[in-house]
Formats: C-alpha cells, sequence, structure tokens
C-alpha cells in the first residue's frame, strides 16, 4: 500500500471513528435526560362524570374514567395533561346521539371529576384536583392534595418550563420522553426525533416526530423543554393531529392555574 493510499485509508476510518461518536453522544445524551427527569413522568387516572344536554332528554350521566401520562412542572406537584386525555366531554358538542329510537344533537357536555389518583412511578400515590382546563389549548392542570403531601414529605421532580428552548427550530434533534402501557410495568421510554416544523399562530406549536402520544415532554439535546405534545383543537373540535405546544405558553398557562388554585381555596 502505497503512502496516498494508507493516508486516505486513516482518513476515512477517523471519519467513521468521529460519526460514531457523535450517535454515541446522542445516545448518551438522551439516556441522561431520561435519567434526570423519569421522576416528573406521572400516570393520572381521572374519573369524572360526563353530563349531556341534547335536544331531546338529558343523556343518562356516565362514569368514565381515563389514564394518561401527565408531568410535573413545579416544587409545588403541579402537572400538566392533554385535557382531551382525561376529559370525556371535549369535541362532544353538537354531535349526534342515539337515545331509545330517536337521534338528538348534543347542545353541551361536561365532566365533573370525581377523582384523580397519581402514581409516581415507585410506591407513591397521591390524590389531586383538576384545577384548571384551557379546551383551546388542550391542556390541563392537576395540583396534589396537599395534605397528603404533607402527610409523606413528599418532594418533587420536576421539568423547569420557565428554561424552554426559545432558539428551537425546524431540523433540530429533540428526545421525547414518555412511559410504557401497564404491560412494561410503566417504565420510563425515551423517542429520539427531529423538529420537522414550527407552528406560529395564536401559539406556538412544534412538530416533531418525538411527539407521538399525548402528554410527552420534549426536549432539545441540551436539556431545554421544547413543549409538551397536546392534540390540536380546532373550532372546538379535536383534530386528531398531536402538536408539541411550547414550554412558554404553558409556563404562562400554569402560573394561571395556581392563581385559580389559590382563590379557590382561600376563605371565602
Amino acid at each position: 500500500m502505497n503512502a496516498r493510499a494508507a493516508l486516505l485509508l486513516a482518513a476515512s476510518l477517523l471519519s467513521g471513528l468521529v460519526v460514531r461518536a457523535q450517535e454515541e453522544s446522542v445516545e448518551v445524551k438522551a439516556r441522561n435526560l431520561l435519567e434526570q427527569y423519569k421522576g416528573s413522568l406521572v400516570v393520572v387516572t381521572a374519573k369524572g362524570v360526563l353530563k349531556a344536554k341534547t335536544t331531546g332528554d338529558p343523556l343518562p350521566a356516565r362514569d368514565l374514567p381515563r389514564r394518561t401520562l401527565g408531568v410535573t412542572i413545579g416544587d409545588d406537584g403541579l402537572i400538566v395533561v392533554s385535557n382531551s386525555a382525561i376529559d370525556a366531554a371535549v369535541g362532544l358538542e353538537g354531535q349526534q346521539a342515539k337515545m331509545d329510537e330517536k337521534i338528538v344533537t348534543l347542545q353541551s357536555a361536561t365532566t365533573e371529576f370525581t377523582e384523580v389518583e397519581i402514581s409516581y412511578g415507585d410506591t407513591t400515590l397521591l390524590h389531586g384536583k383538576v384545577v384548571r382546563q384551557d379546551p383551546e389549548a388542550d391542556v390541563a392542570f392537576i395540583l396534589p392534595d396537599p395534605e397528603e403531601v404533607k402527610a409523606l414529605s413528599k418532594k418533587f421532580e420536576k421539568v423547569d418550563l420557565s428554561q424552554f428552548a426559545a432558539t428551537a427550530e425546524a431540523a433540530d434533534q429533540v428526545v421525547g420522553l414518555s412511559r410504557s402501557s401497564a404491560v412494561y410495568g410503566f417504565m420510563p421510554t425515551i423517542l429520539l426525533g427531529r423538529i420537522t416544523g414550527v407552528f406560529k399562530g395564536d401559539r406556538t406549536f412544534f412538530v416533531t416526530d418525538a411527539g407521538t402520544a399525548q402528554g410527552m415532554p420534549v426536549f432539545t439535546l441540551d436539556g431545554k423543554p421544547v413543549g409538551i405534545t397536546v392534540v390540536r383543537i380546532i373550532d372546538g373540535q379535536p383534530s386528531g393531529v398531536l402538536g408539541t405546544l411550547s414550554a412558554g405558553s404553558i409556563q404562562v398557562m400554569a402560573n394561571l392555574a395556581r392563581e385559580a388554585a389559590a382563590s379557590t381555596a382561600a376563605p371565602q
């Protein structure tokens, strides 16, 4: 082998090692993010009674439990979830239903939450309360019961949305975190992807192939939260299309949720 061929071979090998090191770096960063934030990933079970008024007789009230992924976003334990994942009433207004032999139109539908349970991926189980819903943004906030928190001296692991990825843009690599189904014991999971587009309207949504389910937090590789994955609501109806709502927008709504919780708890 002449010197030129040897030099080209060495350069090729070095290039392969650099690429491999970069690939490993992405994987290591993703695993580190999972380790850092897995404690903030909770499983929320919301039990509620669906009540609906129609153009005929009202529909019988029905108990409709829902289970979904939530993310702890504050030292007070405040949790954000995709609203349509817990509220069975979303999108029902204007829909038709069959009652006996009649077809009726639903004029309004609401869910009265009767119980909320929060599982933290270990042995901790707390009850909570839905303190605010924003149906148009598809976001809801749940606050753990303060007395239960105090009794357990619970310290919360959180995602700090105030440190949001202000410069995130299309083509950036991102990491989505979630939990598996009960089949795999709700173990924490990772999904690598990229931002494929940024939609800027009344709110900013990131389209990513790492946010594949409701309630998933999505991060840049340097650990900045991009946002939480929700369903896009169009004219009051769930579109069935996911979007990652920006962390900055959720942070503003979280502050409103805390204000709502405080006003409810204040003595009259």
